[in-house]
């Protein structure tokens, strides 16, 4: 027990038999906080802290007989902070039993049988964090010892102190010896047990009622002997059509046994049956049907009240505009209705079943004339009479074209054509992919970029229709063919030459060729010539390069006697001439005191006139060289040049 309840406890236990009975009627008795709203209802603990009241049946029922009680109940409207519960009592003792806080009225009760809504958590009771309901006995509340349960009360929510009203039912069925609770319609915990002869020493006779309590919180905490009107009716949304019988069906849910009923159906009519006669509705509109029910006990239920439509049947009507195959006709619903909205829609094309919605997207339907026809259906049911209406879809061009892939710089030719006879085209529209376009059907274009271009065609004929965007990608290639460097070669000694650029290959002339159709064919040659290579790639673009074969007859070499080093881009140097030199071993200049002035081991090697970064004066040098030709003729040579200011 917590604090709370505990001071609720301590307080109301010593109050126990000094507490007046405030209210009572000929049936029930009320003891502490206990109150009677209504004929039927009942407030067990206002919403102020350490207060307990019980409401019992005046009269004992015995457990030999079956009983099924449904009652509502209304936890409060505090959550968190929201005490303690409602319990439902069987015990033989006292009407005056249950104004004690600490246990809701129930605690210490011995013998008895409880079916509670606790709202409170207490740890020493091993209470869940949620609202919980529970089949205990003896008045004993820890849950250790519960018969079924606990278990979340409301199936739908941890939470019933939501300021809302709640079914609680409970039934007893003395032949299984089965004790059943549901809430809100739904159940939720039973127990098989022999509650005569186990719980009450075999005595069938005991009290029911309701006890309640609150401490250091506190909670709003009623109930009420069920008198709940209901009824359905032809559908779940209580609507029909004009000129259709409406069946009201009784639903209401009572403690007490029905003495009357009285309906108000709206319309002027009246009936005071269970279960009223057909009706039917002469006008169509919105009526608002009214049920009131009392019990024997006199008490009289509130008014149910609910809204029924007598709905009338649309008219359906839409506008369908003629347009082109290729695209879904323009539709407009202009279907109407006084009661309700339409809501469903049931279109056919040409007598097949295509869509039921408002606005149906028509894709993919030939050219030629046509039939569409609309069903509209109200919220309430009701369905208009078809109404049906023609429409011609337009013939769309049919376009062939062909884009093959092209190369840079080399026109691409663009051809199209019209392959239908049911229209003529009055234009045609190209787009090449590079932002460059054509109003004809076949023409050509250049590119100067590779890479791969989509392009789109389209064409308009004299009836208005437009072809669907046609795409062709292709690719725009380019080839760099590489015949080779230049080069010397030994008469009548074979070599290969060294082609590349992907492809296809072709050597011209084919002079000396072993094959002038590969990359690297082998030539063998006698004189000087030029090979021209011509590269094809996949896409068939070719491009062309040259190569130059000098042939080696015979070597020679040369030096100047004289040149002048004064930048003026004639004869600044000191270079030997090399004809048909295959390497140098060293080309070397002294000056007249016999000093290495310059030394080259490379065929381009040069003497600019310098030495040690200072320019020479003109004067006479003494050169050696030593190099080797093509056939390894080694020459050894010796000469002096002049440095001429």
């Amino acid at each position: 027990m917590n604090m709370n309840r505990l001071r609720g406890f301590l307080v109301f236990i010593s109050c126990l038999f000094l507490l007046p009975v405030f209210s009572q009627t000929n049936t029930y008795i009320l003891n502490g906080s206990a109150t009677q709203n209504t004929c039927n209802c009942y407030t067990l603990t206002p919403a102020a802290n350490f207060n307990g009241g019980s409401v019992w049946n005046a009269n004992k029922i015995s457990l030999n007989n079956p009983f099924d009680f449904v009652f509502n109940v209304f936890p409060g409207c505090t959550d968190a902070n929201g005490a303690d519960g409602i319990v439902f009592i069987l015990q033989p003792l006292s009407t005056s039993i249950g104004v004690s806080g600490g246990g809701l009225g129930f605690q210490g009760i011995v013998p008895s049988i409880g079916i509670a809504l606790d709202t409170w958590q207490n740890a020493q009771d091993n209470d869940p964090v949620y609202d919980h309901i529970s089949i205990q006995s003896n008045g004993n509340i820890n849950h250790t010892n519960d018969l079924a349960g606990p278990i979340q009360a409301s199936s739908t929510s941890d939470n019933i102190e939501d300021c809302q009203w709640h079914t609680f039912r409970i039934s007893w069925d003395p032949v299984t010896h089965l004790l059943r609770t549901y809430f809100d319609g739904v159940f939720r915990l039973e127990k098989t047990i022999d509650l005569v002869t186990t719980v009450f020493g075999n005595d069938p006779l005991v009290y029911w009622g309701f006890s309640a309590a609150t401490g250091g919180s506190n909670n709003l905490q009623q109930f009420c002997t069920a008198l709940n009107p209901g009824f359905s009716s032809v559908s779940s949304t209580n609507t029909f059509c004009i000129g259709s019988t409406v069946t009201f069906t009784n639903t209401s849910q009572s403690f007490a046994p029905v003495a009357s009923f009285y309906w108000d159906f709206g319309d002027g009519t009246f009936s005071n049956a269970a279960n009223p006669p057909p009706h039917n509705y002469a006008v169509i509109g919105n009526y608002e049907v009214k049920l009131v029910i009392t019990a024997f006990d006199g008490c009289i239920s509130d008014t149910l009240r609910k809204m029924v439509a007598a709905g009338d049947f649309p008219i359906a009507d839409f506008k369908v505009v003629d347009t082109c195959a290729s695209l879904a006709p323009r539709i407009s619903d202009l279907s109407t209705v006084s009661v309700g909205t339409v809501s469903q829609w049931a279109w056919k094309l040409d007598g097949a079943n295509i869509s039921a919605s408002q606005f149906p997207q028509l894709t993919g339907i030939p050219a030629g004339p046509h039939q569409l026809q609309l069903i509209a259906t109200s919220n309430n049911g009701c369905a208009s009479a078809p109404v049906t209406k023609n429409f011609t879809m337009k013939p769309v061009p049919v376009l062939s074209a062909v884009v093959p892939n092209g190369c840079v710089n080399v026109p691409l030719s663009f051809q199209a054509q019209q392959t239908d006879n049911q229209t003529t085209i009055s234009s045609w529209n190209w787009q090449y992919g590079d932002g460059q376009s054509a109003s004809i059907p076949v023409s050509s274009h250049t590119f100067n970029t590779t890479g791969n271009y989509t392009a789109l065609l389209s064409a308009t004929s004299t009836n208005g229709c437009v072809t669907p965007v046609m795409s062709f990608p292709f690719h725009i290639g380019q080839i760099f063919p590489n015949a080779g460097n230049d080069t010397l070669v030994i008469q009548n000694v074979p070599f290969t030459l060294k082609g590349t650029g992907g492809g296809q290959y072709s050597w011209s002339p084919s002079t000396g060729l072993n094959d002038p159709q590969i990359a690297n064919p082998v030539a063998t040659l006698n004189d000087d010539i030029t090979y021209t290579l011509t590269v094809t790639s996949a896409d068939g673009c070719s491009a062309t390069d040259e190569v130059n074969i000098t042939v080696f007859k015979g070597s020679a070499i040369f030096v100047p006697t004289g040149f002048t080093p004064n930048n003026d881009g004639l004869n600044d140097r000191l270079k030997p001439y090399y004809v048909g030199i295959k390497e140098v071993s060293y080309f070397r200049v002294y000056n007249r005191w016999g000093q290495l002035v310059f030394s080259t081991s490379s065929l381009q090697g040069a003497w600019d006139g310098y030495f040690k970064g200072s320019v020479q004066a003109g004067d006479t040098f003494i050169w050696t060289l030593k190099a080797t030709d093509f056939a390894g003729k080694v020459y050894d040579m010796k000469g002096s040049t002049t440095i001429i200011r």
